[in-house]
């Protein structure tokens, strides 16, 4: 472990870059002044001195090497692509076999490491007008959110906790003496650049943007096809909305026909990956437009509100682990549905807090009266309390805008509103009414029937 050191006098984050470290020197200016990020937050660090331990010492030697072969793959990737420093992500598919191979440390340590590659590059080629592979002359690393945790010690003392390799720790214990420790100390840590004689806490001041809670609310269900919403505005329900997606499903489909025929057609390896490259930069770059138009549409006709998504981060992650039980085109468009980017765009555009809530339940409970939702057919929510078949995605919404008001403190029965009942009839599933592909692709999968529920529906009251 680490031995504790009492620090000296905290220097800036640039100037803790420019003494300690030559691999990395990140901008610690304030964010711009554009009107969407001005509630990003700020970045300050805090820097401070520790005796490192031989393990993370051998750790930052290990790194180094990582490092330099990192940024041999991505030199050597750029020669053969026109003199294009690949992406972080392109890189981290060539050095990942390698990397995996070499050391035991966890996983997510090579993300770092093939972001630091590929800027150093790039700042090379910027600084000396030519691209070669810089020299690293420095221990040094960048560590992310995931492989560490900071926590206050009951005697004041700080202990900064880093993953070196799955279930195996190093601490580094110090005693706060920078003056705003306590005013910085409120921000949230991003990121750790450990060294062989500091130690550089970034942290992000006004996370949330101290952006305030609008006086709107309105909750979105995000589906493969469509956005739907609702939202409730002074104590009242507002009618649902459905905004189809069919736009970015469309480009998505065109261009996997096309890549698929480039990978048919084309018999020379070089020219084939070129082009499939070309075409998933040109798929990416449609997709971005359809949702930048889609959300500043959103934005600029909802002002003043505040909107509530599902936190939807570990979907695609519980996909694959029901990958024996559902579908191969289900698993396709879970891992090409761009919501997180939908999601950070309004959420960067709006004025007001966005919220996420827990996504666990708001298709299997009833909003209305509590009840067990049963789904017969893709696009139906049957609650038999009620005695009626909603539609799945927009009672969701409904779910959705109630949970989001509960993490507000603003309990919302939606069964008790004077505004419920002249809008029942817009959540009621109704085939063919509206595009009941959106919800299953095609509509026939949106009424194809769920074995999984007994169909005895007839003995309930219909409303």
């Amino acid at each position: 472990m680490a031995q504790p050191y009492s620090p000296g006098k905290a220097s800036g984050f640039l100037g803790a870059c420019a003494k300690t470290d030559r691999i990395t020197t990140p901008s610690a200016t304030r964010l711009g002044k554009h009107r969407w990020k001005a509630g990003e937050g700020e970045k300050r660090t805090i820097t401070v001195k520790y005796r490192p331990s031989d393990t993370i010492l051998r750790y930052l030697k290990d790194m180094k090497e990582a490092l330099t072969e990192a940024l041999a793959q991505a030199y050597a990737s750029a020669k053969n692509n026109n003199l294009l420093v690949p992406n972080p992500i392109a890189l981290r598919r060539k050095v990942k076999p390698w990397f995996d191979s070499q050391y035991d440390y966890a996983r997510h340590h090579v993300n770092p490491l093939c972001r630091t590659a590929v800027a150093l590059l790039r700042s090379y080629r910027k600084k000396h007008s030519k691209l070669a592979v810089p020299e690293i002359r420095r221990l040094a690393m960048r560590i992310d959110s995931e492989l560490f945790r900071v926590t206050t010690n009951g005697d004041g003392t700080v202990t900064v906790r880093v993953t070196l390799k799955p279930f195996t720790y190093e601490h580094i214990t110090f005693t706060p003496t920078h003056r705003k420790w306590i005013e910085y100390g409120k921000g949230k840590v991003s990121e750790i650049l450990l060294t062989d004689r500091k130690l550089c806490i970034t942290l992000v001041l006004g996370f949330d943007g101290g952006k305030p809670l609008g006086a709107r609310f309105t909750g979105s269900d995000l589906n493969f096809t469509s956005v739907d919403s609702t939202a409730l505005s002074h104590d009242k329900l507002e009618p649902p909305r459905t905004l189809p997606l069919e736009r970015i499903v469309q480009v998505q489909n065109d261009f996997s026909r096309k890549r698929r025929r480039l990978q048919l057609h084309v018999k020379n390896p070089d020219k084939r990956a070129r082009k499939l490259s070309e075409t998933r930069g040109r798929q990416r770059n449609r997709v971005k437009d359809e949702l930048h138009k889609l959300s500043t549409r959103i934005v600029r006709e909802n002002p003043g509100t505040s909107f509530i998504f599902e936190d939807l981060k570990c979907i695609r992650r519980n996909g694959e682990k029901r990958e024996a039980t559902s579908s191969k085109k289900l698993r396709v468009y879970l891992n090409r549905w761009p919501y997180r980017a939908f999601q950070r765009m309004v959420e960067y555009k709006s004025r007001c807090r966005t919220l996420y809530v827990s996504p666990r339940g708001t298709s299997s409970k009833c909003p209305v009266c509590g009840g067990i939702l049963e789904h017969p057919a893709w696009a139906t929510s049957r609650c038999r309390k009620c005695g009626v078949d909603y539609d799945r995605d927009r009672l969701a919404s409904l779910a959705i805008l109630q949970r989001g008001l509960r993490l507000c403190r603003y309990p919302f029965t939606v069964s008790a509103g004077a505004s419920w009942q002249p809008l029942r009839n817009e959540y009621l599933y109704a085939p063919g009414e509206r595009n009941a592909g959106r919800a299953g692709w095609t509509e026939q999968a949106a009424n194809a029937p769920n074995r999984k529920v007994v169909n005895n529906f007839h003995e309930f009251p219909h409303f």
